[in-house]
């Protein structure tokens, strides 16, 4: 017989991947039904601590400061979603936006359920499971795709399009992120040589991949983070999270030299499109961000609490951009800012912004501490870091796209009271 902890974790893990299959579903068959299919075994983990708590009649207060910062965020994004339906976003209705919020909440609250029924679990390990529900996503992926399916929102022909994400890089993301904590498993080869092939095997074959996809930005932060890590130089560098809060302006400021470098041939050997128009302007990304800089010095509306869902579009900041393109001005509304920072900077406005800033600098000094121990936790580190940059340059961690849950399940750990986890010997699993 199954316990009720083993059925919530293999409920976790399989999260990931129904996530990526509910993206599917939500541009084939019915949008709304496909968040909900995203989040259904994380609501069924919610499911089953409500009927819990009703059963016992006890609820204790296990959370701290973390977790309600987290959910004012959360119920902010879920409030620009509301502002836009109320506004006539082009797309929203009742049922999609509701839908839009419950996925919002859901994953946070199914992951700390998850820390509440391994208490004192002494094989617990979040990052493990982390790692497998997102192996799982990728391996259902490539089972899609060699099965003929592709991907319906973004793809290019000619590259890997992978059917169960959001887009083409959100799965060389997902891969950088795989990839990045893969490295800390990879290790003592007399120890289990079987393990060690098979997880060097994956993790080359997930490269092989990621040089398919060719996305550029991704592959360059992927690389610079291997080093770091291989290296060990992660460690002992510090200001790696200062360093990240200039990510976009470091890289605008640096274009040119970044061609110079993707010029190389060893750069040309592995990437198809290293022209100077396109690397200089990062594939069009600058036209968007100088005009988020020109609305930031000269506009500001909504500068405190946001414009709503792509508020963008309500102040037709992109209308330039759509006609750029070859597209009708009207058809803005699909152009987002390439950027977690700048999208929830205007959705969301200057007060969530310091929200998840917050919320991650915590992440980032919690997990920190765990990879600089050795702890099992440690893996998460260096998936954190690749978000704490990627974040600043791409859509990938705001909203609906799969590094916004990732972050949030990351997160959980560090938003339960100290000393309510256990490690091996008793250790408390303490925030840093």
């Amino acid at each position: 017989m199954i316990s009720k902890r083993k059925l919530i974790n293999a409920l976790f893990v399989l999260g990931f991947p129904f996530y990526g299959l509910g993206t599917y579903v939500s541009f084939k068959n019915n949008f709304s039904m496909g968040l909900m299919v995203s989040v259904m075994p994380w609501l069924a983990i919610i499911t089953i601590y409500i009927i819990d708590v009703l059963y016992r009649k006890t609820l204790k207060n296990v959370v701290n400061s973390t977790y309600w910062l987290a959910i004012v965020f959360l119920l902010s994004l879920v409030a620009s979603m509301w502002v836009s339906y109320a506004n006539n976003f082009p797309g929203l209705n009742l049922v999609n936006t509701l839908a839009y919020s419950v996925l919002f909440l859901v994953p946070i609250n199914a992951s700390v359920i998850v820390n509440i029924y391994n208490k004192r679990n002494a094989d617990y390990d979040i990052a493990r499971m982390i790692l497998i529900g997102l192996s799982i996503l990728i391996i259902v992926n490539f089972i899609g795709f060699f099965g003929g399916l592709r991907n319906l929102v973004h793809g290019f022909e000619g590259r890997i399009n992978l059917p169960f994400m959001r887009g083409i890089y959100d799965a060389s993301h997902l891969l950088s992120i795989i990839n990045l904590m893969l490295l800390y498993y990879i290790r003592n080869f007399r120890k289990n040589p079987l393990k060690y092939i098979l997880l060097c095997v994956f993790y080359i074959f997930n490269l092989i991949v990621m040089l398919d996809i060719n996305s550029r930005l991704s592959l360059m932060i992927f690389i610079i983070f291997t080093v770091v890590f291989i290296s060990r130089m992660a460690r002992n560098v510090k200001g790696l999270f200062t360093i990240s809060l200039f990510t976009m302006p470091l890289m605008m400021s640096f274009s040119v030299l970044i061609y110079q470098i993707l010029s190389l041939p060893f750069f040309q050997s592995i990437m198809q499109r290293v022209s100077e128009e396109d690397v200089t302007t990062f594939n069009g990304r600058t036209y968007i961000w100088t005009s988020m800089a020109d609305w930031a010095l000269d506009d500001r509306t909504g500068f405190l609490f946001g414009n709503g869902y792509h508020g963008q579009y309500q102040l037709r900041m992109l209308d330039f951009l759509a006609i750029l393109w070859g597209a009708d001005a009207r058809d803005s509304y699909n152009l987002h800012l390439h950027s977690t920072f700048l999208e929830i900077t205007m959705d969301q406005g200057i007060f969530g912004l310091i929200l998840f800033y917050i919320l991650m600098y915590r992440c980032y000094k919690f997990y920190r501490k765990r990879y600089r121990s050795n702890l099992k936790e440690g893996p998460i580190f260096a998936a954190l870091v690749y978000l704490m940059f990627i974040w600043q340059i791409d859509i990938f961690c705001y909203g609906i796209d799969i590094g916004n849950p990732i972050f949030f399940c990351m997160l959980s750990i560090v938003a339960v009271r100290s000393g309510y986890l256990y490690q091996e010997g008793n250790k408390e699993l303490k925030p840093a």
